[in-house]
């Protein structure tokens, strides 16, 4: 099952889990990927989840190509995905957004499946 639409995935999620637990768990799985790719500096500081996409965009703009597309193979982003990216202005948006959205979705398989 693949949820195109994030609104909707998280509605499903907070059926489940308050939305600290959800913040939480999807904060803790983010981070995970982040350090398993050798980002380990890596820290979201905000509590609001709606700057995490900044966050997370500025991080990006550091990492060298070769960086980033390892960080991207093991968060999974589809290939669909950044090829659609290459399309942007704006592509460090997408691809942050992107993460965020897979990262979810892993929080979801992990709590669906559990």
């Amino acid at each position: 099952m693949e949820e195109k639409d994030l609104n909707a995935l998280v509605r499903k999620l907070q059926m489940r889990l308050s939305q600290r637990k959800l913040l939480e768990k999807l904060q803790a799985q983010i981070l995970k990927d982040f350090q398993r790719s050798g980002i380990g500096e890596f820290q979201l500081t905000s509590t609001d989840p709606a700057d995490w996409n900044e966050e997370i965009r500025v991080v990006l703009q550091k990492l060298s190509e070769n960086e980033l597309q390892h960080l991207l193979y093991l968060i999974d982003i589809p290939e669909l995905i950044l090829q659609e990216t290459f399309k942007h202005e704006n592509r460090l948006f997408y691809l942050s957004n992107a993460i965020l959205h897979r990262e979810l979705m892993k929080v979801f398989f992990q709590i669906q499946y559990k």
